[in-house]
């Protein structure tokens, strides 16, 4: 596994996944969440899905909504179920990130899945850690002209309203560690 991949696995940032890897000198700041309790059961998911989408609805209507590999496809696809869209599959550079890399990857979209050109979006996510996959899928989002009207998350670990323009709605937020 990539860091990136074991950062996504283990909900933590990719700084904090690296550490783990090779034991630096200081530890950052981060902390694990897991969701397992509610991943396991479908019927769980499923209520959180419904509470997703009903934070959704009090600020967008979005035609797309786009899931987030991997932890946030199940989630994605029965918010998009419930809210009536269709659903996209975002694959985010931190599933091929590695610290030796000086090249900044782009994430992809899968092309099994609605094209989201033009179109109204959200995203939904379990955990956002650092944003930076929200800010990547805005940048993809812009280069086909689709428009992000916000972002759905669990856990919000970054503790912000805002990320890059985008509006944050999330069940949890962490205020502080």
């Amino acid at each position: 596994m990539t860091t990136g991949e074991i950062a996504d696995e283990l909900n933590i940032s990719r700084e904090t996944a690296l550490w783990l890897l090779t034991q630096g000198d200081s530890s950052p700041a981060d902390i694990y969440v897991s969701w397992s309790s509610i991943a396991r059961n479908a019927v769980r998911i499923r209520h959180i899905a419904l509470i997703m989408a009903d934070m959704i609805r009090e600020v967008a209507n979005p035609e797309v909504v786009i899931g987030i590999a991997t932890s946030g496809i199940p989630l994605a696809t029965l918010v998009a179920e419930e809210m009536g869209c269709s659903l996209a599959i975002f694959y985010p550079r931190k599933l091929k990130w590695e610290k030796e890399e000086e090249v900044r990857l782009e994430g992809v979209m899968s092309e099994n899945f609605e094209k989201i050109d033009g179109k109204n979006c959200v995203v939904v996510d379990d955990v956002i850690s650092t944003g930076r996959t929200i800010e990547d899928v805005k940048t993809y989002a812009e280069k086909r002209g689709a428009n992000i009207l916000c972002a759905c998350v669990i856990v919000d670990k970054a503790g912000k309203d805002v990320i890059a323009g985008i509006p944050v709605v999330s069940a949890f937020r962490i205020i502080r560690l």
